[in-house]
């Protein structure tokens, strides 16, 4: 059986509210975002946010090593060489369309976001973590381009 590309839960906060935990699970791939993970994201953030019984929201990527290294390169690379370049690839437009979008739903989400950016964030790991509105990170993790302390 195929695992979800991302998890989601609810988790009981107080009598009233509820917590969204939102997981990246990709974990062989150090959770780089495919197409379906965002589309998945996009729609469930798009639900949570109109739910009243939803407090907030934790982001997070399944294991230790990552919370996300990026694109899916491998998708993107086979898309592009399925047309022998990059121009006219709609697989790509559509890819970087989506992600971007979502993205922007993160950094204007009307509700907290808590990003645990533990181990590998890269690309579109950082647009995520960026976006949230509080973001955790240990002392070992790796970033692109590290955040400010």
């Amino acid at each position: 059986m195929t695992q979800p590309a991302v998890t989601f839960n609810e988790l009981p906060a107080g009598s009233t509210y509820k917590i969204g935990i939102a997981t990246l699970n990709a974990e062989k791939s150090l959770n780089a975002l495919s197409l379906a993970m965002i589309d998945l994201l996009q729609a469930q953030l798009t639900a949570w946010e109109r739910d009243a019984d939803i407090a907030c929201v934790f982001l997070q990527g399944a294991g230790d090593k990552a919370f996300c290294a990026g694109g899916d390169v491998v998708a993107l690379y086979a898309a592009s060489a399925a047309y022998g370049e990059t121009l006219g690839n709609d697989y790509a437009l559509q890819f970087f369309s989506r992600e971007y979008r979502l993205d922007y739903h993160i950094h204007t989400y009307t509700k907290p976001i808590l990003a645990w950016g533990q181990g590998i964030v890269m690309g579109g790991g950082m647009g995520l973590l960026s976006g949230a509105s509080h973001c955790l990170r240990g002392r070992r993790d790796y970033f692109l381009f590290p955040p400010s302390p």
